[in-house]
């Protein structure tokens, strides 16, 4: 139905009677019964809402034809928000109004009608502009400035986002911007992994390389050498033990910002963790292993296959110290025959094996051998090997113990009246040695495959940016427990026939083989008497650059020595890594298997002047042209006498 006022005009009014609106029905809101709800409010033809009916006449009378459906829907449902359309308007709705609001006396106005509104304008406006788009480019197209027109503003349009896309992705990775692969804000973040014994006795060499790993990452940090990312450093104890290692290993495994691995500096360590490091991809390059078989070392040539693809090792190996002692016995010092003494797998499994071979195959011949526990110092055991050495009167014992069972066995020649001197290896080069044997540890020797800093040339760069940091390592393997303690000016070790016996054993002599005066095969007095090296007398070892040691060392020498050789390797390892990484990185977002491998295939590759000498590898890992240095004990310090190659 229609009201009064829809059906006649106002009087006065020149306008006709309103046609009967059309009822819309509200399926969105259910009526009472089910049926859905009829909407009480009029809408015109074109689908507006049409002009109050209630509203007087004399209002409607006054507006000119069209006037409503001329003004905007925007401005009348605003206008119906805040004004209202009387007291006597319906408001129709059968569920909670969201949005909108009205005057006390208006209508309210359902939010989801003002978006509609909104859209259905939007929309309008979107085809209005299309079509005049579309006619202007019509127009423009029909000429030949008009295409290139046209042209210009399609090529602006596609080089205005991909130009600020690049722009915003150099901008994030200059500044920093970007997040790394830990998912932070800043640079991308990758990290060198450090396994050592960082506790226990060996807790102060494993310190030592953790500080010389970090002073390398620092350097890279501070000189940005890695453009967009920042290296930190992770070290992990491995207590010098396989459980250790392998729970190490586990860790820096599960890292996936680990570059690579400085260390294990156990041999016995590198064989439980290399496996989990080379399953995970990681490269790894130590500064000490001297196992030859992690190189595969003793496989024919032909057939050799390397166990570990991304695994290097600055140093030696067992078999090259081996060469260099049985050399330097039996050439240098002329002593042939020798007992040899093995500790057992942890001081190297076939270290005494090696040495003996070397030295037969050099001239000289093994008189006895005697396989010990190296870990200790077992009284029988000692007694044992001592009783021997008195009966067997060697020229040389060879020893691959630990310097607990050196010492003992030192002790006890002693008190056998023995002055036979003692050759032993890295793991007799330690403080707690020389303070266990006291006096009588003058004039032993040692070889270790780590040349001392004051033996490198390129070192004292380093030494001094440790020790300015650092400062000196107690009880570090090349100096005394106390590192103020000062050397006295080194005197020649003894070099006196061996076999000054006891009573039931037989003595040496000149027919025997023994040295009368520790001259070598040419006549030359030996570089344990006069500092000369391997074959020479001027000083200059074969291979290498050793000094004599009859010279004074300057305190330039005596503060570089204060740091555990180890520790110059080590920083040497971690420049080799980083190095790689540098090579590789730029351009990079994420550390992956494909980083890894290209980083180890840089380290295989490359070739750069460290701190211990010119660093590069051969096809297996191995450093091409390693050296080992000769120790002697002179007034309670281990110096170094001469560095040899293999």
């Amino acid at each position: 139905m229609t009201s009064d006022t829809d059906s006649a005009a106002e009087p006065g009014s020149t306008r006709g009677p309103l046609p009967e609106p059309a009822v819309e029905t509200d399926d969105r809101v259910p009526a009472a019964g089910g049926e859905p709800a009829r909407s009480a409010a009029p809408r015109g033809a074109d689908g507006d809402p049409a002009v109050d009916a209630a509203a007087p006449a004399s209002e409607r009378a006054g507006a000119s034809p069209g006037a409503a459906r001329r003004e905007p829907r925007a401005r009348r449902l605003a206008r119906w928000l805040t004004e209202g359309s009387g007291p006597e308007s319906e408001i129709v709705a059968s569920e909670p109004v969201v949005g909108g609001r009205a005057s006390q006396d208006g209508p309210l106005v359902p939010g989801w009608q003002i978006a509609v509104t909104w859209l259905t304008d939007a929309a309008r406006w979107t085809r209005r502009a299309a079509r005049g788009t579309l006619a202007w480019t019509a127009r423009r197209r029909r000429t030949r400035r008009g295409r290139a027109l046209l042209a210009g503003i399609l090529a602006l349009l596609v080089a205005i986002p991909t130009g600020l896309g690049i722009g915003l992705s150099a901008l994030l990775r200059d500044d920093g911007g970007g997040s790394g692969p830990n998912g932070n804000r800043g640079p991308y973040v990758l990290r060198i992994g450090v396994m050592a014994p960082l506790s226990g006795d060996l807790g102060n060499i494993g310190v030592a390389v953790r500080n010389a790993v970090t002073l390398a990452v620092d350097e890279v940090n501070e000189s940005k050498a890695i453009p967009g990312w920042k290296v930190e450093v992770v070290a992990k104890d491995d207590l010098s033990r396989p459980d250790g290692g392998s729970a190490a290993a586990e860790a820096f495994a599960k890292d996936q910002a680990i570059i690579g691995v400085v260390g294990p500096l156990s041999s016995t360590v590198a064989r439980v963790t290399l496996p989990v490091l080379d399953a995970a991809g990681i490269p790894v390059v130590s500064p000490s292993n001297s196992e030859p078989e992690l190189t595969a070392q003793d496989q024919p040539e032909a057939d050799r296959q390397r166990p570990y693809d991304r695994y290097f090792r600055l140093t030696g190996s067992d078999a090259s110290q081996a060469i260099v002692g049985a050399n330097y016995a039996v050439h240098d010092l002329n002593w042939n025959r020798i007992v040899v003494v093995d500790g057992g797998p942890s001081y190297g499994r076939t270290l005494a094996e090696r040495f003996a071979g070397a030295a037969v195959a050099a001239g000289g011949s093994i008189v006895g051998s005697y396989r010990v526990d190296g870990d200790g110092a077992d009284d029988a055991e000692v007694e044992l090997v001592g009783d021997a050495i008195r009966w067997l009167a060697p020229d040389l014992v060879y020893t691959t113990t630990g310097y607990a069972f050196a010492s003992a066995l030192r002790q006890r020649m002693a008190a056998d009246g023995l002055s036979i001197p003692l050759l032993g290896t890295d793991a007799m080069v330690s403080a707690r040695y020389l303070d266990s044997a006291g006096e009588e540890a003058e004039g032993d020797l040692a070889t270790d495959l780590a040349v001392p800093l004051s033996r490198l040339p390129a070192a004292g760069g380093f030494a001094a940016a440790f020790l300015d940091r650092w400062g000196p390592v107690s009880g570090g393997p090349e100096q005394p427990a106390s590192p103020d303690k000062k050397p006295e000016p080194s005197t020649s070790p003894s070099t006196e026939p061996a076999g000054s016996g006891g009573d039931d054993g037989p003595s040496a002599s000149p027919d025997d083989g023994a040295p009368a005066s520790g001259e070598g095969p040419d006549g030359s007095t030996g570089a344990a008497g006069a500092g000369t090296s391997a074959g020479t007398g001027d000083g200059t070892g074969e291979g290498g650059t050793g000094e004599g040691g009859d010279e004074e060392p300057s305190p330039q020498d005596e503060q570089a020595d204060m740091i555990p050789a180890v520790a110059a390797y080590a920083y040497d390892a971690a420049r080799a890594l980083l190095r790689a990484a540098a090579a590789v990185l730029p351009g990079r977002v994420a550390i992956d298997d494909a980083t890894r491998g290209a980083v180890a295939a840089e380290i295989g590759g490359g070739s750069f002047a460290g701190v211990t000498g010119q660093i590069s590898f051969d096809a297996f890992g191995d450093r091409r042209d390693p050296a080992a240095v000769v120790y002697a004990v002179l007034n309670g310090r281990f110096v170094p006498f001469t560095v040899q190659g293999d």
